[in-house]
């Protein structure tokens, strides 16, 4: 990894920590999202006279990375406070809302702006590139560990 991808990861996850993302793994797996998320919309923004496909691609992973953002604040509020009735509404009434807005925004996508569906579905699939780079660097950190 080049030094300024190392600057702008430790960057990120140190926002994220002060932001409330106290757990390493899912600071770790939001951080590598986010940046891929960033690359897809920089290309998309600088190759835009070309075709709108990376553009799309970049929105696609944008509303993953929104998603997986909101996941991770979840799982995290689940793991660290204790399961009552209330924390469950609040989770359900989440869920739905993120849900109701990602709804929205594809429909505005698709049918307003007209964007590719392909590469709009390509930019979701985004996440598994994600968690794909986080298992790998996982296993590889365990693999140097026990040399």
């Amino acid at each position: 990894m080049t030094a300024s991808l190392a600057h702008i990861r430790h960057a990120i996850e140190r926002r994220l920590y002060t932001m409330g993302f106290a757990l390493p793994v899912a600071r770790h797996l939001l951080c590598t999202q986010i940046i891929i998320s960033g690359l897809a919309l920089t290309a998309g923004i600088i190759l835009l006279w070309y075709s709108l496909w990376p553009l799309a691609f970049g929105a696609g992973a944008t509303i993953t990375t929104f998603s997986l953002w909101q996941i991770s604040r979840s799982a995290q509020a689940l793991v660290q406070q204790q399961y009552s009735t209330t924390l469950g509404l609040r989770q359900f009434i989440g869920f739905s809302a993120r849900l109701l807005f990602i709804g929205i925004v594809f429909f505005a996508l698709i049918v307003w702006l007209k964007v590719p569906l392909a590469p709009l579905l390509l930019g979701l699939t985004s996440t598994v590139a994600s968690i794909l780079l986080w298992g790998v660097s996982r296993i590889s950190r365990k693999t140097v560990k026990e040399t």
